[in-house]
Formats: structure tokens, C-alpha cells, sequence
């Protein structure tokens, strides 16, 4: 049986931007690692780097994508940076996915 698809315009609106820019986020591998590794509890760079064996840059890479679209919380504590998951935010982003597939 098959299912209508909902036709989008030539210019998909700011939900859908919202939605593709977050998919193609967690779609990467080792970001999906990093939100759940950091669903546990807070970590810094050097915990997740070294918790999930990639090199540092890399990893400050992959948390900068995530801040990117606010799916990280960034406590400072002196010199480190804790970092937990932003819950909200991913329930905002299931949301507006589920709204978008009409489900």
C-alpha cells in the first residue's frame, strides 16, 4: 500500500531547514557515539576522547557540530569545558520531525 508523500515547494520552509541541518548532524557516526556517551552524564573533551578512543581534534570537531545546532549544553568548570546533552532540544527536533512526516 502506498503511502501519499506531502509535496514540498520549491522553497522547503524553515522547519524542514531545521529538521535536514539536524538529521545530517546525528547522521555522523561518531557525533550519534558523543550524545550517547554524553546522555550518561557530563563530560569534557579529554573524557569523550578518550572514553570513545578518537583523537582530540577530532573530537572538539564533532562538539562544535552538535553546539552547532544546540543538541550540547556547555557548563564551564575553570579551565574545562563540561559538556552534557540538551534534551529539550532533541524533543523540539523529534517534533518537528514527526510534525514534518505528518505521523
Amino acid at each position: 500500500m502506498k503511502k501519499a508523500v506531502k509535496k514540498i515547494g520549491k522553497q522547503p520552509d524553515k522547519q524542514f531547514l531545521e529538521v535536514n541541518k539536524f538529521l545530517k548532524i546525528v547522521s555522523d557516526e561518531n557525533r550519534l557515539r558523543i550524545l550517547v556517551l554524553l546522555e550518561k552524564g557530563s563530560l569534557n573533551v579529554t573524557d569523550i576522547h578518550s572514553k570513545l578512543k578518537l583523537p582530540q581534534n577530532l573530537t572538539s570537531h564533532h562538539i562544535s557540530k552538535l553546539k552547532s545546532v544546540d543538541l550540547l549544553v556547555e557548563k564551564r568548570e575553570g579551565t574545562f569545558r563540561h559538556y552534557s546533552v540538551n534534551a529539550k532540544k532533541i524533543k523540539e527536533y523529534n517534533q518537528m520531525f514527526l510534525k514534518l512526516m505528518n505521523v
